[in-house]
């Protein structure tokens, strides 16, 4: 929402029209990361019968007291009044660094000449490529969507914003990696453009990315000054994709234990230390097998 447009009070001892309640309700959700912890509220136009009781009015309060600066928040929207005032000039701030993921456009498929260059390049069979891409995005790197494929980390957005969306946003930030969380596919982009409202370059840094997922926050090593030009590559082809991989594995000295095949060590620098819970290096030597035979 641009601005919030109330025609008469909204809160404790207000007018309290429904379309009014519904607008202020999405503002509150629109700012709700500067007011922790208030959850997310419905948008129903209600107060209930005892609106002092109301979340509705508790997050109002909360936002006067965090942002607008009340010592004693009473609950109230006026119309240009203060905390009206506020609301806008917030919702604007919001608004101006508000990032919009590319428009789903993939081409330049990966072909088998594409492969064997980059296994060429790297000194190794072009069968391990293939294994890597096999485990990591199960042979595919975009979604039917033309979307490339993601998984969003609760773990690391949680890290990366220091803890303050763990209360208000547990779906999406978590102390602890959990996987339940996890929703696959396509569902894991509502809950990136979730983050995205509440923390756009942190957002993008917490999810791995098409056929090689790497991971947003590994941008540089990737080739890529930004996590938002590493991002725009990652939509626009497998090809670049590729292209993403041989500099990642060139920067973390990944080179070698792919033309060794060693799996463990590859796996470990890869996807880090817990690689074992998931048997990482046993997926990749199943897979490699399949390739090369």
């Amino acid at each position: 929402m641009a601005n919030l447009h109330i025609t008469s009070s909204v809160g404790l001892h207000g007018d309290n029209k429904a379309n009014d309640i519904k607008s202020v309700q999405k503002a509150l959700n629109k700012l709700i990361h500067f007011i922790s912890p208030t959850q997310k509220l419905a948008v129903d136009g209600k107060l209930g019968s005892k609106p002092e009781r109301s979340k509705t009015v508790a997050a109002i309060k909360c936002f006067q007291k965090q942002i607008v600066g009340m010592i004693r928040p009473d609950g109230k929207i006026d119309v240009n009044g203060r905390s009206h005032r506020k609301f806008n000039e917030k919702l604007t701030a919001v608004n101006a660094l508000t990032y919009r993921l590319p428009v789903a456009s993939s081409s330049e498929k990966i072909t088998e000449h594409d492969i064997d260059q980059m296994a060429e390049k790297i000194g190794c069979e072009a069968a391990v490529i293939k294994a890597v891409i096999d485990v990591e995005s199960r042979g595919s790197a975009f979604l039917l969507s033309g979307k490339p494929k993601i998984l969003f980390e609760a773990h690391i957005f949680s890290k990366l914003t220091k803890r303050q969306f763990d209360v208000s946003h547990p779906h999406i930030s978590s102390r602890t990696w959990n996987r339940t969380l996890y929703k696959g596919g396509e569902k894991e982009y509502p809950r990136l453009e979730d983050a995205i409202s509440l923390s756009p370059q942190h957002a993008l840094k917490s999810a791995s990315w098409g056929a090689f997922q790497i991971m947003g926050f590994n941008h540089k090593l990737a080739g890529f000054d930004t996590v938002e030009s590493f991002v725009s590559s990652m939509y626009k082809s497998e090809k670049k994709q590729l292209d993403a991989f041989l500099s990642f594995i060139v920067s973390c000295g990944l080179k070698n234990h792919m033309v060794e095949k060693n799996w463990a060590q590859f796996a470990k620098g890869y996807n880090g230390s817990e690689y074992k819970k998931n048997k990482y290096d046993t997926k990749l030597a199943e897979a490699y097998k399949k390739h090369a035979s």
